[in-house]
């Protein structure tokens, strides 16, 4: 390793652990960022180098690495992975992680008003991101821009990490007299509380108001409050209420009165957490369709196994809703035809059992037509009736009277005829058997009939 004085940036080929240093890719108030390689494997890292005056109080140092601890045990694929730590020989400490080729939040805001449909799925992932740390009761207490790296794979979407958990608490343990410099000690002024101003205990609500910042900085286009110094900066966010979004933007009611309940003075009047933030987001910031949160990449399979969630394109709303379209539909036309049929059931019905309809010819039911939409009455053809044949009118012979016997007409006598005289009726005969029958009686022979020979009865 090249010999390197105290406090020195680490120049290109410098080795720290098992790491070559390649260049320097970010300083800030906690340190110095560099882009380095493992020179076996090619994996490429980037190390955060602490600065000597966070590095040399070890109470400080231990919260640290109970933070980065805490930090991986949460293994959330939106917070950046911190895998190694260390001590440089000069005495500053460092921790390695992963490296993501992309840019800072403030770099991207820096171009220009965002697209606002990549901004509201990138701003879930941080909300899902914090939500998990604030399980955790991890605080992260300098959320901002700057903090929030827009991971641009070769493969894939673009993706948020949330940076630089743990440092932000470290710092809180310092004077008060550094809240005025930026980076440093209680976060950033512009995204700082009014609790955090003053160095009162914060929670997780200090978090959801630097949310409010960023997303009054998104849609807005600029801070809510802008001034020539820090401590006029401070002032504003003790004192001064946060101007309407809607006079910079064009904003709906929902998302402003979002955007300034979390730039609420009093905590417990920002959303309860950001779990609730992140769902009144996603109803009210609408643009062009609805977009959830796509996770990154899962680095820890066993520690953290977030499933990757593809968003809800406009396309696919739509597709979804045209299919609950046609399932309605279908049950719409089945009840209808239900319906129809009951009615043409009881239709029949009704006309069957009316005492005075004439009599007609029975159907089958298997030709009954099926019912398959309801259609009106005329063109249902009314059943096939055959009409009875008309009954002819039956003449009733007169009654005539039996041809006497020789005997009897020798005698001038008549014989009262014992045969009943036969009316044809439309009443039903008889069965046999159901009426007793006369004796059957012996046939007379013709000299008999012709009175030349009287019968023996006997």
């Amino acid at each position: 390793m090249k010999t390197v004085a105290v406090g020195d940036s680490l120049p290109p080929g410098s080795m720290i652990s098992e790491y070559r240093i390649e260049r320097e890719i970010g300083r800030g108030g906690m340190g110095t960022v560099y882009a380095a390689q493992h020179p076996t494997i090619g994996k490429r890292v980037a190390i955060k180098v602490l600065e000597l005056a966070f590095s040399c109080d070890p109470a400080l140092v231990r919260r640290f690495l109970d933070e980065a601890r805490a930090v991986n045990k949460i293994g959330h694929p939106n917070i950046i992975d911190v895998f190694s730590f260390g001590q440089l020989p000069d005495g500053r400490q460092y921790f390695v992680m992963e490296f993501l080729e992309g840019e800072t939040m403030a770099e991207w805001l820096s171009r220009g008003r965002p697209d606002a449909q990549e901004a509201r799925r990138l701003l879930l992932q941080v909300c899902e991101a914090l939500e998990a740390a604030h399980r955790e009761g991890i605080i992260h207490r300098d959320l901002k821009p700057d903090n929030l790296w827009i991971a641009r794979p070769k493969h894939g979407e673009p993706y948020m990490k949330v940076l630089d958990f743990g440092i932000a608490k470290l710092v809180a343990d310092q004077d008060a007299v550094n809240v005025t410099k930026t980076g440093m000690a209680m976060g950033t002024p512009q995204f700082m509380s009014p609790e955090q101003c003053i160095g009162r205990g914060v929670d997780h609500r200090t978090d959801i108001y630097a949310l409010g910042v960023i997303l009054f900085r998104i849609y807005c286009g600029r801070l809510p409050f802008e001034a020539e110094s820090v401590a006029e900066i401070i002032t504003a966010q003790l004192t001064q209420a946060p101007p309407k979004p809607s006079e910079f933007a064009a904003l709906s009611a929902p998302l402003e009165n979002l955007i300034l309940s979390c730039l609420d003075k009093k905590p417990e009047n920002r959303p309860a957490s950001v779990a609730e933030l992140g769902l009144r987001l996603k109803e009210v910031a609408q643009v062009g369709g609805a977009v959830t949160a796509v996770h990154a990449p899962v680095h820890h399979v066993g520690e953290a196994k977030a499933e990757t969630r593809k968003g809800f394109e406009i396309d696919e709303e739509d597709e979804g809703r045209a299919a609950r379209d046609r399932r309605r539909n279908l049950l719409l036309a089945v009840a209808a035809m239900v319906v129809a049929g009951g009615a043409l059931v009881a239709w029949l019905a009704m006309r069957g059992g009316s005492p005075v309809t004439p009599p007609t010819a029975v159907t089958s039911p298997a030709v009954a037509p099926a019912p398959v939409a309801p259609a009106p009455a005329a063109a249902v053809a009314p059943p096939v009736v055959t009409p009875a044949a008309p009954v002819p009118p039956v003449a009733i012979p007169p009654a005539t009277a039996p041809v006497p016997l020789p005997s009897e007409r020798a005698a001038g006598a008549k014989r009262p005829s014992s045969r009943p005289t036969a009316v044809r009726t439309n009443e039903s005969v008889p069965q046999p058997n159901t009426v007793p029958a006369e004796p059957a009686r012996k046939k007379a022979s013709r000299a008999a009939r012709q009175g030349l020979v009287e019968e023996n009865p006997f």
